[in-house]
């Protein structure tokens, strides 16, 4: 739910005790303002966008072995130049929507003309160096257009880069170093698809930092756990302030979820004797449920809701306890979770 959806809700709450005068409800509205959403005929138009540019790469793929090969690069030259200089036209007339569509499919672009032309640029036998050269491309286009939907790219490409590198590079991932950028970027542009893609970027980036010290895995990992908890409690306060309210909401659920999969990381991998451990897990897990329920986010709660799952399953394994005595004990727990639920709804009823 929104700012402003809640901000409404309690208006009219307010009003009808008295506590504001009704003539200041549309005043107070106003001065919040609402953010844009994408109508059904926009977002139509940009996946039209983005099917057209991939139909303009899928043919010259597909006339590849036709076309001269200083043709194959004028070709795509000339569609990356035409994205790129719409974006300009749609930005210079304060059309963003339309100016973050073109500059991605310009990016896009971009990413298969390495790919197509490798040998043009001597990487054709580099995966890691293509996508990493399109992400620096997809970089300098977004800062160019202050658009951050080819940030996103970025981090996709960069990501798909570290991923791709040939073992002799390990140390050099590029992700690590990137991703708080993008996160920047984010918080910056107040961009929610970028939220979600440094969301997703930052946890992978903390798993390709090579390790301080060798044989310290699961310790690993409940640092994560710990950092990534101490970003989601920062992305909840940001998401309590308007102009960070979809931004903050985004991290909140995806560092939740990062500290969640890492806490639960460090404890299966400290195995047997990881008893205390798990029981931290659950109980970690029951209060990110019940905060998840009490912020109303959806992602919380279900990040809450399957670690939890999995916490009870590390425990009963660590156990030593059997697959049947596992399913009459999760049994047992579903039919008291649903006794509950209903004596709590017969109750709110009464």
């Amino acid at each position: 739910m929104s700012y402003r959806t809640r901000l409404e809700q309690d208006l009219h709450r307010w009003v009808a005790s008295g506590l504001v005068p009704a003539e200041s409800r549309e005043a107070i509205l106003a001065s919040v303002g609402e953010e844009r959403r994408l109508d059904a005929a926009t977002t139509l138009g940009v996946v039209a966008a983005f099917l057209g540019g991939v139909a303009i790469i899928a043919f010259v793929a597909a006339n590849w072995s036709e076309i001269p090969r200083i043709g194959r690069f004028m070709l795509i030259l000339a569609a990356f130049l035409v994205a790129a200089g719409a974006a300009a036209w749609a930005a210079a007339r304060g059309r963003p929507v339309l100016k973050n569509t073109l500059l991605s499919v310009a990016a896009l672009i971009f990413a298969a003309a390495i790919g197509l032309t490798g040998q043009i640029f001597d990487i054709a036998g580099q995966p890691d160096a293509s996508l990493r050269a399109a992400g620096v491309a997809a970089a300098v286009l977004a800062l160019a257009g202050a658009s951050p939907w080819p940030a996103a790219i970025a981090l996709v490409l960069f990501g798909l880069g570290d991923i791709a590198d040939q073992p002799g590079y390990a140390g050099r991932n590029w992700l690590p170093w990137i991703a708080p950028v993008g996160l920047v970027w984010a918080l910056v542009w107040r961009s929610t698809p970028l939220a979600h893609v440094s969301g997703l970027a930052l946890p992978l980036a903390a798993l390709l930092l090579p390790p301080a010290e060798p044989g310290q895995t699961s310790e690993r990992m409940l640092v994560y756990a710990v950092g990534f908890a101490a970003l989601a409690a920062a992305a909840r306060w940001l998401r309590g302030r308007a102009e960070f309210e979809g931004v903050g909401a985004v991290l909140y659920g995806w560092f939740t979820a990062a500290a969640l999969a890492f806490l639960g990381a460090g404890v299966v991998i400290f195995g047997r004797e990881a008893l205390l451990h798990s029981l931290v897990w659950i109980a970690g897990s029951v209060a990110i449920l019940a905060l998840g329920r009490h912020d109303r986010h959806g992602l919380v709660s279900a990040a809450g809701l399957i670690s939890l799952l999995a916490a009870g399953a590390t425990l009963l394994f660590n156990l030593g306890v059997g697959l049947m005595t596992s399913a009459g004990i999760f049994g047992a727990s579903a039919v008291a979770a649903l006794a509950v639920a209903a004596a709590l709804r017969g109750k709110r009823r009464a």
